[in-house]
């Protein structure tokens, strides 16, 4: 019978443990979308579909590629290349004169009193780290908006000639180095407002 009470109390405890995890991730990512401090990054969309994640909109950054001293030479070989594939550093965030976000530097401490994120990167060429993982890289969409989404934006190739998609940007909230994309902008209107003027297939 305690064996029973023991395993019941076990299982409870669990219970409440995995509920509790999702509860404070909303609360966090709330207060992220209500406190958070707003960015700009400047995108296009690639991969709209993830059979088993959802629909998203993948989005490469123009902020995720530059040129920055590594912050960590620990994880480099004599040769400047590094040895490990994820390592870790902080990106400090900063608005250009245009209003788009921009990573000044990387470090190994998280900045004081200046918005950043957590970022990866798996090489550096002498100390120099030129293209890092942004910690929010999609953006997800009702059923079958992705598709939609990524048709508008895509480049388009007609006799060996590129037509450039309208310019898109993500509205990204950071709060003590979280972040949160709180809309898609293309061409100077949200995303989801483009997809309500689409006919219905």
């Amino acid at each position: 019978m305690k064996h029973m009470r023991r395993s019941a109390a076990i299982f409870t405890v669990i219970a409440l443990a995995q509920l509790a995890v999702p509860a404070w991730m909303i609360r966090s990512h709330e207060r992220i979308m209500r406190e958070g401090e707003v960015f700009k990054f400047r995108t296009a969309p690639i991969d709209p579909r993830d059979p088993f994640r959802g629909e998203y909109v993948a989005l490469n950054f123009e902020a995720a590629r530059g040129s920055w001293i590594a912050p960590d030479t620990s994880g480099l070989n004599a040769e400047g290349y590094a040895i490990f594939d994820n390592l870790t550093a902080y990106a400090s965030l900063a608005t250009d004169s245009a209003g788009f976000a921009f990573i000044p530097e990387l470090s190994a401490e998280p900045p004081v009193h200046q918005a950043h994120v957590t970022v990866q990167y798996g090489s550096a060429n002498h100390d120099k780290v030129e293209t890092v993982a942004l910690p929010f890289d999609r953006y997800y969409l009702e059923e079958g908006d992705g598709a939609k989404t990524e048709s508008m934006l895509m480049p388009h190739w007609e006799e060996g000639i590129m037509s450039q998609p309208l310019p898109a940007y993500a509205v990204v909230r950071v709060y003590q180095g979280e972040a949160v994309i709180e809309d898609l902008i293309v061409g100077h209107k949200s995303i989801h407002e483009w997809l309500k003027e689409m006919p219905s297939e």
